[in-house]
């Protein structure tokens, strides 16, 4: 019996919206794009595993997304000659899972590549896509949407055992998967995290949500 197609998406856009709001309430303003790419995703890949039992991980490399029909293209890695590739300096980290590619940093990708894209207002939309849509290659990134990612398994390794190395890091895994509660409860706008000073801390979901798909 043949398997049935994979849906588009693996959950609607206010699921979605929840985990990126709790990750980004959580580790506050995003200074490091790869810091944040590496928390967003973490903690995605963790949610869908535990809260909604679709097995996923992270996956480190380079990453390509076309944002407008001109066509531009934003990168994530190194962009040479036409080819993408990735470093412990110039990456990206996203989930995967047996049918999909999700971002769940893509809502500040305005934030993110504001500086290299001046003259475009990029729309701030969620990004869950099917991994059989992958683009065949850079070059082919031509339309609003099109994507490609080229993995790299040695690096994914050394940067999820240096994140997970440090003991903070899990620590706000932690704290936003408590922030984050049952799927089945509404959502707490705010949330009080303690350092190990004692001092304790307001966390709040940012205003700002992914009102589309990429």
């Amino acid at each position: 019996m043949s398997k049935s197609p994979a849906a588009r998406f693996l959950m609607p856009l206010s699921e979605y919206n929840r985990i990126y709001q709790v990750a980004h309430g959580t580790i506050g303003d995003v200074g490091d794009a790869h810091r944040a790419c590496m928390f967003f995703n973490a903690f995605g890949a963790y949610v869908l595993s535990k809260h909604y039992k679709i097995p996923a991980r992270v996956v480190a490399g380079a990453f390509g997304l076309c944002v407008s029909d001109r066509p531009d293209v934003a990168f994530f890695g190194h962009h040479t000659d036409g080819r993408l590739s990735s470093s412990s300096d110039g990456f990206h980290m996203w989930v995967q899972t047996e049918t999909h590619v999700l971002d769940f940093m893509a809502p500040i990708f305005p934030e993110v590549f504001g500086s290299l894209l001046p003259d475009r207002q990029l729309p701030r939309k969620m990004l869950q896509k099917l991994i059989a849509a992958e683009a065949a290659g850079a070059s082919s990134l031509a339309a609003t949407g099109d994507f490609v990612t080229f993995p790299d398994l040695n690096l994914t390794n050394q940067l999820v055992d240096n994140f997970f190395n440090r003991p903070a890091n899990g620590d706000l895994i932690m704290v936003a998967e408590a922030w984050f509660g049952s799927r089945r409860t509404k959502q707490k706008r705010s949330f009080a995290m303690q350092n190990d000073l004692g001092e304790v801390y307001e966390l709040a979901l940012p205003a700002t949500v992914a009102t589309g798909a990429w």
